[in-house]
């Protein structure tokens, strides 16, 4: 008779989901997945498959918490003030990284998109998510006169994606409000409406 699993799946998933954020997926040794949940390598062969099917639950597990920070893009209200408040949000939270581990989705296109093409699926279905919903908002934006039409929609959802990666990438080397308060600044002037002269 098989011995019933004695711990908690999506609590080991959250664990192996850190080593991989913090070490990258190269770096991170079956071994060192043992260890930090706390699971023989029977149970975690059993349970996720082999590494590799490990870390992409993982991914899947962070970009699905991603998606749902996400979702404060889909609000009512006013626009710019929506984009505004979640890329100020997006930029503390890089800041309150004190092991900069950076974004787990960055990271992961750095190191293996260009090689796993089942990571960079995965990885561009995420991105085109958050795209599609900064989309939707801008066009609404736009059709109430609150953004711009100097830009398409896409064009400008294309954009703040790219501002979002920039922040995740220079903060994991400079963690200061001043080096990353221009970039978000910046982007938001984009949004802007011509003033008549």
């Amino acid at each position: 008779m098989p011995r019933a699993k004695c711990f908690d799946r999506e609590e080991a998933l959250q664990k192996a989901m850190r080593a991989f954020w913090a070490r990258g997926y190269e770096a991170t040794s079956v071994q060192d997945l043992v260890e930090c949940m706390g699971i023989n390598r029977g149970s975690l062969y059993d349970t996720f498959g082999d590494k590799h099917q490990l870390f992409m639950a993982a991914l899947a597990q962070y970009t699905e918490a991603s998606l749902t920070r996400g979702s404060a893009l889909r609000q009512d209200g006013d626009s710019v003030m929506i984009i505004t408040d979640f890329l100020f949000s997006f930029m503390y939270r890089t800041l309150g990284d004190p092991e900069k581990r950076g974004c787990f989705i960055t990271n992961t296109t750095v190191e293996r998109s260009a090689y796993d093409e089942e990571c960079a699926q995965k990885i561009r279905e995420y991105y085109d998510c958050i795209e599609k919903d900064f989309q939707d908002l801008i066009r609404r934006g736009q059709a109430a006169g609150e953004i711009t039409n100097a830009r398409s929609p896409e064009e400008l959802a294309s954009f703040f994606v790219g501002v979002m990666q920039g922040i995740r990438v220079l903060g994991k080397v400079r963690q200061e409000e001043a080096a990353l308060r221009p970039m978000v600044e910046v982007a938001l002037e984009t949004l802007k409406m011509k003033t008549a002269a």
